[in-house]
């Protein structure tokens, strides 16, 4: 979701967090059997490398389900598929949660021509909740600056009928540079990265109220990636509405293109996009699995990812791996009859990609709960191995993870990290004062498979996926086993509201 440039930023720095410690400070056992932990964590290990199922489960979610987009029968069909597997592996408590999305959203076709003052055919792919145009139209290209609300004034008038791009070109690349670290050299932003946050969020909607009300046609979006990727997001919202106008994202050849032409004078393009939406709200799940604890099965410690996707690729990178993850991470935990003292949740999620909006219902739906929920961790940045967790700002938790990850370094986990994102589930119960932790991947090509239709089976890396498999069901279980829940810290007083007379 809205994740490309943030994700990458936010993966930035581990090593400049390291934390040095005097002798005196050194970490004590994490439990009082912490030997029978040692051997329980051997066993975990060894149990995902030799016997792991993971790659055959997301075989099969990827070839044989295919794209899940939130609302859709594949969504549901993957919903019920993964309950099955968590009850074939001998999970316990395994239900759906609903909850509902106040419409559905069915791509139909888009296609697109640049007619004047040449032509040229346009690769192009609708944005997610984006209603299709009157037929084929046709308008001229103009370039709306405007970052303020103020600066819109001067194209009142101009707009009627117009397509509409606002962002000049993002600078790609060149194919001969060395990939981008994600731990010391974070990409730059792109030209619409300054308008997040909820004051961009507010004026992008200001924005496309004056563009609908006066008139645009349609809007043109850069997807920002080489070779002839798409990208995708939703111009929907979270509440599942219908876009305020006919949205599509065009490759980045095609944007230049466009650029270039717009810079010798004026252009004209030709649309022609067809999509349609449910007649009334849909219900859509959450997949829940647990292993009892032992001793207090009230606390709970949570592995999530979320299930849905995007639907230009069959969701294998974003996110079918970190699903397969919890999955195999279940698998491991209940085939080796190991008895946690705290139960382990596993929660596949929906929603994740129109804003996280899954877990933001399962805390609102367990709420009084939240206060007996230990931990959350969640892998959600594709199939690149795991080399450290972020602590999302989780300063009190940090001598206590080191405890519960020493195990993980002998796969590969690096020094963790107190960095934080707003790109996935963990979020949502932060937000709510629980622990909420993620995964800090390789990037492993996902800029190009994310969100893009790029996103299939045959991009994931079994072995770091494995890998991740490993870093998830060790850090579940050593939690679970901690003689007390984990540290959290206060929640922000929430800021009085400003008067609406």
């Amino acid at each position: 979701m809205k994740k490309r440039g943030i994700l990458f930023a936010v993966m930035t720095g581990i090593l400049a967090l390291a934390v040095s410690r005097p002798a005196a400070q050194q970490v004590q056992p994490a439990t009082p059997s912490s030997d029978s932990v040692v051997a329980a964590d051997r066993q975990i290990l060894t149990e995902i490398k030799e016997h792991s199922e993971l790659m055959a489960n997301l075989e099969y979610l990827s070839d044989m389900i295919g794209p899940r987009l939130t609302g859709t029968e594949k969504m549901s069909q993957a919903s019920r598929w993964t309950a099955e597997m968590f009850r074939k592996y001998g999970l316990q408590n395994v239900h759906l949660e609903p909850w509902t999305i106040a419409r559905a959203w069915y791509r139909g076709t888009a296609r697109g021509r640049i007619v004047g003052p040449t032509e040229h055919r346009l690769t192009l792919a609708s944005a997610g909740w984006g209603p299709g145009t009157a037929g084929a139209v046709r308008g001229a290209v103009v370039y709306v600056s405007a970052r303020r609300v103020e600066e819109l004034a001067q194209y009142k008038g101009k707009l009627k009928g117009a397509i509409v791009i606002i962002a000049e070109p993002v600078t790609l690349p060149a194919p001969y540079e060395v990939p981008r670290s994600p731990l010391l050299n974070p990409p730059g932003p792109t030209p619409e990265a300054a308008l997040s946050g909820p004051a961009g969020q507010q004026f992008n909607r200001d924005r496309n109220n004056f563009f609908k009300a006066e008139g645009v046609a349609a809007v043109l979006r850069d997807s920002g990636k080489n070779h002839g990727l798409l990208n995708m997001t939703s111009i929907g919202g979270r509440d599942y509405e219908v876009g305020a106008l006919p949205t599509a994202f065009v490759t980045a050849e095609n944007y230049h293109l466009i650029w270039r032409l717009l810079k010798r004078g004026p252009v004209e393009i030709e649309l022609e996009i067809t999509n349609s939406f449910s007649e009334k709200p849909v219900e859509v799940y959450n997949t829940v699995a647990e292993i009892p604890g032992s001793e207090r099965p009230g606390e709970v410690v949570i592995l999530g990812a979320h299930l849905d996707s995007w639907d230009l690729g069959t969701g294998a990178t974003d996110n079918g791996t970190g699903s397969m993850v919890v999955l195999e991470a279940a698998r491991t935990l209940e085939k080796l009859g190991l008895k946690p003292r705290r139960t382990i949740r596993f929660i596949l999620f929906s929603g994740e990609e129109q804003g996280l909006v899954g877990s933001r219902q399962y805390v609102e739906a367990h709420k009084a709960e939240m206060a007996k929920i230990s931990g959350v961790f969640v892998h959600d940045t594709g199939t690149g191995r795991v080399q450290s967790i972020g602590l999302q700002g989780n300063y009190q938790d940090r001598e206590l993870m080191d405890r519960v990850a020493a195990p993980l370094r002998e796969v590969g986990l690096l020094e963790l990290s107190l960095r934080s994102t707003r790109g996935t589930d963990h979020a949502s119960f932060n937000d709510a004062g629980v622990p909420g932790f993620y995964c800090i991947q390789e990037p492993a090509e996902y800029g190009k498979t994310h969100h893009s239709q790029s996103d299939t089976f045959d991009k994931v890396w079994k072995d770091d996926l494995v890998q991740g498999a490993q870093v998830l069901a060790v850090w579940a279980y050593n939690v679970a086993q901690l003689p007390e829940m984990l540290p959290r810290r206060p929640l922000a007083a929430e800021a009085p509201r400003a008067s609406e007379d």
